[in-house]
């Protein structure tokens, strides 16, 4: 697998394609407001995705961002957290939003290099990657232990709030 880093810049440029990918990881997501959404995420300062390739074709890619000090992220969590928890810096939490595997390569590893990859250049104190109740895959991938998500990830689970664009 080839692994590239992209800014926001890049990953516009490759939006389609990434775009492709996503749909066909996550089927049943609605894919209606997805430009929209992205379009606002690759504003956000900090922001930086990872791709994995296979042969030339796109694999599967994870991105991110900082959360600013009045992200709304952290809105509706649970269980709700000890004071101080959900407080942001702009500096203190990078912010895991979507990782995707095509089927074809899950269970090889991409997605456990691709999250290495994408939070071991991050200055954040700490990164999350929040799943709806539903997402036992990204249960497992993170359950798993190793790299740099188990040493900086914190997984939450958050109510899916499809129109928050804050981060």
């Amino acid at each position: 697998m080839d692994i590239e880093h992209l800014d926001s810049g890049a990953a516009c440029d490759r939006l389609d394609e990434i775009e492709r990918v996503y749909a066909e990881a996550f089927p049943d997501h609605d894919l209606s407001d997805y430009r929209a959404r992205m379009q606002s995420l690759l504003a956000s300062p900090g922001f930086e995705a990872v791709t994995a390739r296979d042969d030339g074709a796109l694999a599967g890619f994870v991105y991110g961002a900082s959360l600013s000090a009045r992200s709304s992220w952290w809105d509706d969590l649970e269980p709700v957290q000890p004071a101080g928890f959900t407080a942001e810096t702009g500096r203190r939490t990078f912010a895991v939003i979507d990782l995707a595997v095509r089927p074809a390569h899950r269970g090889r590893g991409p997605g456990h290099r691709l999250l290495d990859e994408l939070l071991a250049g991050q200055p954040e104190e700490r990164a999350a990657l929040a799943t709806t109740p539903d997402e036992g895959r990204s249960r497992r991938c993170t359950s798993r232990g190793g790299g740099a998500m188990s040493a900086a990830c914190q997984v939450t689970q958050v109510r899916p709030n499809p129109g928050s664009t804050s981060m």
